[in-house]
């Protein structure tokens, strides 16, 4: 390509050559500039490169247009060129000759328009001259529109808020017509209105917002006495038995609950109306009008009788919350929230009595309670309690009667004690079902009051049946204790008695009822005892009887209060008192035996001479040391046959004073103990007496006896130890 590029130009350059326009006869700075120009766009030209893509470009142009002769497109290109050239210029400016002709016409149109424009002009401002008048007009009819289609707006708007159709008022208030969710939405709508209204007063309204108010007062006050009425129609016909109570009743009384004053009298209607049906049934359950067996048929045995009616009252109680739950608990916040807006509708709500008698079964005061309950902070479980109280208000009169009558025929203490641990038991379960609020103490329901009161009265005829048992069981005047020494009857029966109400009782029994116990009905007994005791010391001759008398009737507590232990622990502080008692006896009753021991040996006389003998040798008088020790020695002659006599028969005597003792083992020890006591004091009368040097004395069959003392006194003390052991 760049060697054709070449040739066509060197073909070009020779063509311009050979013109005549190049001719020798050209004037020399002519040829020159040429020259210079030729050499200059030679250079040009021979610069370019093929990379350069307007030439690439050009070239590639070329190669068109050459077609099928190629050599003389070459030689005439130039001219080819201009005259390209010349023609597109003359039809550029044939089309310029044409746009002029149309810009002269449209020149000629635009004068046209303007013409008609200026016309029109004149025709419009008289148009407008004579509909000025008209439009003024429209534009303020429209704006007269607007203006009333706005108050009709807002009057709209204001009916809607603040105005109830009768239509609404009749489902609202009128109480033919039968309640339901549209009387709900209503009476919301209407509380809205009240609570608007309040807005009205604030601002300038204040007439229109005080006769609104009166207005919707009224209307909720009808409201809410129709409300009121139709829960009372629902309560009449009320199953308790369906566990689930009706959703609607529930909301009514949320609702109700603004009115304080018809909240709480509602609540007493229906606690009325519950009073009597639970008084009836119970009624019908003691008599056995309703289906079952008659409670009172076990009016035989009274534990069961009261056990029937108490547990009777118990399931009927526990029905009742059972029932009644849905009414506080499933939804106390709302109540709550309704009892505060009733504050500030009823103002008089808030006012509570400054003292308050105190509580009983009277009906009056548990609706005075109540009274004081609305104005107080509402608590769902409180309420519930409350409100099963005085379900359970004429049941506990019949429950406090009949029971009190079944008391006051018991004339067993046991039976007696029995019916109170079982009022005790039950106080606890009631307690229990009624302790869910946390705002008051469950020993104030009216069933608990009940079963306080019943159990004081029980105890009170029980410490009676008790005073008179014993008046009659113990003897007047007091006899003598019996000739076996055993425990008396009546202390046996005591403990009998005492024994059975302990395990009635049981682990429940806690210290200060067992003291009770204890001192109301084993302290009298034992006070007997205890004279018989002293009796016994004053007609009988041994001093041991007494002794073995009190320890046989103290024994007799302990093993009672033995068995009583693993039942009852807190017997084992009076078995504590009764053991430390009962340690002191035996010492007592081995002094006697050693006493006796001595005495009946002739070692305590033996003694005596010993001591009046060491008193004459004080003396330095020779006659009267020896006459002493004559006597002396004539009375261990006589100790000796004393001696030998309490050797057969001595420690059979102390076994025949101890043989009523009914402990075997404390008979053994004290004998056993008193017979060391009896050997250590022989041995020490042995050491004196050989101290003494006496001389010899003829014991009579021929025997010579040193010092006073034979062979058989030298084994007096291990012969009557090894006799005792045995």
């Amino acid at each position: 390509m760049d060697s054709i590029y070449v040739s066509t130009l060197d073909h070009g350059f020779s063509h311009d050559a050979a013109s005549p326009a190049f001719s020798p006869t050209a004037s020399d700075s002519l040829a020159s500039r040429k020259a210079n120009a030729l050499s200059t766009k030679l250079a040009t030209v021979l610069s370019s490169s093929y990379a350069d893509s307007e030439i690439r470009e050009a070239l590639r142009l070329l190669d068109l247009r050459q077609g099928a002769h190629h050599d003389d497109i070459k030689h005439n290109l130039k001219a080819n060129v201009q005259k390209e050239v010349i023609d597109a210029n003359a039809r550029i400016l044939d089309d310029f000759g044409r746009v002029a002709e149309q810009l002269k016409r449209v020149g000629a149109l635009i004068e046209s328009l303007n013409r008609t424009c200026d016309e029109m002009k004149i025709h419009i401002l008289a148009a407008k001259q004579e509909s000025a008048p008209v439009l003024d007009e429209a534009s303020t009819l429209l704006a007269r529109k607007h203006e009333t289609e706005l108050r009709q707006h807002i009057l709209d708007a204001f009916r809607k808020q603040f105005v109830m159709s009768a239509y609404d008022l009749n489902i609202l208030t009128n109480t033919s017509v039968p309640l339901g969710e549209d009387f709900f939405t209503l009476l919301a709508r209407a509380k809205a209105i009240q609570a608007d209204c309040q807005i009205l007063l604030a601002y300038d309204n204040q007439r229109l917002g005080s006769e609104l108010m009166d207005q919707t007062t009224q209307n909720l006050d009808a409201a809410f006495k129709k409300l009121y009425t139709w829960i009372q129609g629902q309560f009449k016909g009320l199953d308790l038995e369906d566990p689930h109570i009706s959703a609607s009743i529930r909301r009514a009384l949320r609702i109700l609950s603004e009115r304080p004053t018809l909240f709480a009298s509602c609540l007493d209607f229906f606690a009325e109306a519950r009073q009597i049906t639970l008084s009836d049934d119970f009624q019908a359950a003691l008599t056995g009008a309703a289906q079952g067996q008659a409670i009172e048929f076990s009016t035989h045995d009274p534990v069961r009788y009261i056990g029937d009616m108490l547990a009777w009252v118990h399931s009927a109680a526990v029905s009742e919350k059972e029932a009644l739950e849905g009414l506080f608990i499933s939804g106390p916040d709302d109540i709550t929230k309704g009892l505060e807006l009733g504050r500030t509708a009823e103002p008089w709500a808030r006012i509570t009595p400054t003292s308050s008698s105190a509580p009983n079964l009277d009906h009056t005061d548990q609706g005075d309670h109540a009274d004081r309950d609305v104005a107080s902070s509402f608590d769902g479980h409180k309420a519930l309690s409350d409100l099963i109280n005085r379900n359970l208000a004429r049941v506990s009169q019949i429950l406090f009667a009949r029971v009190q009558v079944a008391v006051s025929n018991a004339a067993d203490a046991v039976l007696v004690y029995k019916i109170y641990n079982l009022l005790t038991f039950y106080c606890g379960i009631f307690t229990k079902l009624f302790s869910r609020s946390l705002h008051s103490s469950s020993s104030s329901s009216t069933i608990n009051k009940t079963i306080l009161q019943l159990e004081s009265l029980t105890l009170s005829h029980f410490e009676q049946v008790l005073e008179d048992d014993l008046s009659s069981s113990l003897p007047t005047p007091m006899p003598l204790p019996p000739a076996n020494l055993s425990p008396p009857p009546y202390l046996v029966t005591s403990l009998q008695a005492f024994a059975e109400i302990c395990k009635t009782r049981g682990p429940q029994m806690t210290q200060s009822e067992l003291e009770r116990l204890f001192s109301s009905m084993l302290i009298p007994v034992l006070d007997a005892c205890a004279q018989g005791t002293k009796l016994l010391q004053r007609s009988a001759g041994d001093p041991s009887r007494s002794r073995v008398y009190t320890l046989n009737y103290l024994l007799s507590l302990r093993n009672t209060l033995r068995q009583l232990t693993t039942l009852v622990p807190a017997v084992s502080i009076p078995l504590a008192k009764v053991n430390g008692e009962i340690d002191t006896v035996p010492s007592q009753i081995e002094d006697i035996l050693v006493q006796l021991f001595l005495g009946q040996s002739g070692v305590m006389q033996t003694l005596q001479e010993l001591d009046a003998f060491d008193s004459s040798n004080t003396s330095h008088n020779k006659t009267a040391a020896t006459a002493a020790k004559q006597s002396l020695r004539d009375h261990l002659a006589a100790s000796a046959h004393t001696l030998d006599d309490f050797l057969s028969s001595g420690l059979l005597d102390a076994q025949d004073r101890l043989k009523y003792l009914s402990s075997k083992t404390i008979a053994s020890a004290v004998i056993t103990s008193a017979v060391d006591r009896f050997c250590a004091a022989f041995e020490e009368l042995e050491k004196r007496i050989i101290a003494l040097d006496l001389p010899s004395r003829d014991h009579g069959d021929g025997q010579q006896v040193e010092n006073g003392i034979d062979e058989k006194e030298k084994d007096a003390g291990s012969a009557i130890g090894e006799s005792a052991n045995l």
